[in-house]
């Protein structure tokens, strides 16, 4: 569909089963270009989207043996054409009505996401497509599982973009267990991922504010740093971020955030 005011992007890796029911509702929703991202999908989703409901735009990806969300929302959100953009994951399914509800919710300067508490249904958003442009997209530095949700919108608030919600009950989420979560990941364990991934955001956020911009190479390095920490003997436990370096009457003056991880008291 050309010139739709909303675009609908989801991503499939070995969820076909999940969207096969959900990219139905997608489908029906009026006025809306829909794109699916198959990631290297072991089941062929992009075959099955192609045969099954060709109206639906496929973007393809091969040989990524490790899902990268963040990647994969990219590249769907440069396939589309719409100036709104809804993001979904394969096993959100959305509700009769959905369309004609968030309509009046779409007005500049915001970006929506459903109001409920429901974890599985935090990275679901619907944003404006000249807003996501200016904070340059999903960081594709995020690997595995969490945050990088969090830190899209984050950025969005950043630019004085303002959260607002749409009814939760518009969307609702196929149930399934932990693990698939993990499955197509290279740390399988969705709470070590989690952790890597907080303080990776953590620390970026925490650079910015010192004035500290690191480039790509720069934020891979220090993902890199974090996630070795995470595989070392013991796990995680603090972790020290040097960003600045000074003279000192002849020695190396090093600035450092320091993080340390301990169960609550």
């Amino acid at each position: 569909m050309t010139n739709a005011r909303l675009s609908a992007i989801t991503t499939c890796k070995g969820r076909l089963e999940h969207l096969k029911v959900t990219l139905p509702t997608l489908i029906a929703l009026p006025d809306c270009e829909v794109i699916v991202v198959d990631y290297d999908c072991p089941d062929g989703a992009g075959d099955w989207v192609a045969a099954n409901h060709p109206v639906a735009k496929v973007v393809r990806v091969t040989d990524r043996p490790f899902f990268n969300i963040a990647e994969a929302r990219n590249l769907g959100v440069a396939a589309s054409s719409a100036p709104w953009l809804l993001l979904t994951d394969a096993d959100v399914i959305v509700a009769d009505g959905f369309r004609a509800r968030v309509e009046t919710l779409l007005q500049p300067g915001v970006f929506l996401r459903p109001a409920t508490d429901a974890g599985d249904l935090f990275g679901t958003m619907i944003v404006a497509r000249a807003d996501l442009a200016e904070i340059g997209g999903y960081d594709e530095v995020f690997e595995g599982w969490g945050s990088e949700d969090l830190d899209v919108m984050t950025r969005l608030q950043m630019i004085e973009r303002r959260l607002v919600f749409f009814p939760g009950e518009l969307v609702k989420t196929i149930p399934h267990d932990n693990g698939l979560r993990g499955r197509f990941h290279e740390i399988t364990d969705t709470h070590v991922n989690g952790i890597i991934n907080i303080l990776y955001r953590q620390a970026k956020m925490d650079l910015w504010r010192q004035g500290v911009r690191p480039n790509e190479a720069g934020l891979r390095q220090l993902y890199r740093q974090l996630r070795e920490g995470a595989r070392a003997p013991g796990g995680l436990v603090t972790a020290e971020v040097a960003f600045r370096q000074t003279n000192a009457r002849g020695q190396i003056l090093t600035t450092s955030f320091l993080y340390r991880l301990e169960p609550p008291r």
